[in-house]
C-alpha cells in the first residue's frame, strides 16, 4: 500500500475511499469526534451531505465496517431530501445505529443574504438541531455550515459546536474533497498532517467514477421524476 504523500489523484469510487481509509489506519491514525482539541495522530472525519443519504449510508457502513466513527452533517433545509421521508429517516437511524454521529448542515444562503445578528443566527440554528433532534430522539449540537460564508469561519459561537471554529480549522490541518478537487491533485500532497479535519461529501462518489456534472444531472431527473409522480398523483 502506498505512503500517503504518495497517494495518486482520485476518480472518486468507492473502492478507492476505502482505500483511503485503510491507508489512514496504517499510518497510525485515530479517527474522534468533535467536541475537544486534538491530539497528535488524530483525525475527525466529517461528511456534509448535499445530494445523496443513500450514499452516506453505503459510506456509514464501509467505515463502521473498519471500526472507524465519523460526523455525518445532512441538512434540514433542501430540496434534494426529505428527512421525514421514511427510508431518509431509516438511513439516518442506521448511520447512528453504526456508531457514527449525526449532526445539522446549516445553509446560511436559506434565510439571509447578509450576515444575521450572532441570536439571530443562534435562534434559528438551534430550531434545526431541535427538528433534527427529534426524528434521532436525541439532543443535537455539532452544525457544519453549507457553502460557509465568511463570517461563520474562525469563530466559536454560543449554544452549538461549530466544525469551522478555531480548535478544527485553523488550528489544525483542513482537507476537502469538494468540487471533486481530488481529481486534480492528491488528498494529502505534502504528506498527512499530524493533526486534520477531513471533509468528504457522500454524494461525489460512487460504485465506479462519475464527473460532478454527471452527478447533478441524475439527481435533477430523480428528483423531476418525483415530483411528476406526487403531481400525477393529483390527477390533474
Amino acid at each position: 500500500m502506498p505512503e500517503l504523500s504518495t497517494l495518486e489523484r482520485l476518480e472518486y469510487t468507492l473502492d478507492e475511499y476505502e482505500h483511503l481509509l485503510r491507508t489512514l489506519l496504517e499510518d497510525g491514525v485515530s479517527f474522534v469526534d468533535f467536541g475537544r482539541p486534538l491530539d497528535r495522530d488524530e483525525v475527525i472525519l466529517r461528511h456534509d451531505v448535499d445530494l445523496s443519504p443513500e450514499l452516506a449510508l453505503r459510506m456509514a457502513r464501509l467505515e463502521a465496517a473498519l471500526d472507524i466513527s465519523s460526523t455525518y452533517c445532512v441538512l434540514v433545509t433542501t430540496p434534494i431530501y426529505n428527512l421525514l421521508e421514511v427510508d431518509r429517516s431509516k438511513a439516518l437511524a442506521e448511520i447512528q445505529a453504526l456508531g457514527h454521529d449525526v449532526a445539522v448542515h446549516f445553509n446560511t444562503h436559506h434565510y439571509w443574504d447578509d450576515r444575521p445578528s450572532d441570536d439571530e443566527l443562534r435562534t434559528q440554528v438551534r430550531a434545526e438541531c431541535d427538528v433534527l433532534g427529534t426524528i434521532l430522539n436525541r439532543h443535537v449540537d455539532v452544525v457544519s455550515f453549507h457553502r460557509p460564508p465568511e463570517w461563520v469561519l474562525d469563530v466559536d459561537f454560543d449554544g452549538f459546536e461549530n466544525t469551522y471554529q478555531p480548535a478544527y480549522f485553523s488550528e489544525i490541518n483542513y482537507r476537502s474533497d469538494s468540487s471533486q478537487k481530488w481529481r486534480a491533485e492528491p488528498p494529502f500532497p505534502e504528506g498527512r498532517p499530524e493533526r486534520m479535519q477531513l471533509l468528504v461529501h457522500p454524494g461525489l462518489w460512487g460504485e465506479s467514477p462519475r464527473r460532478m456534472a454527471d452527478i447533478v444531472t441524475e439527481i435533477a431527473t430523480r428528483q423531476r421524476a418525483h415530483v411528476d409522480s406526487y403531481l400525477d398523483g393529483l390527477g390533474v
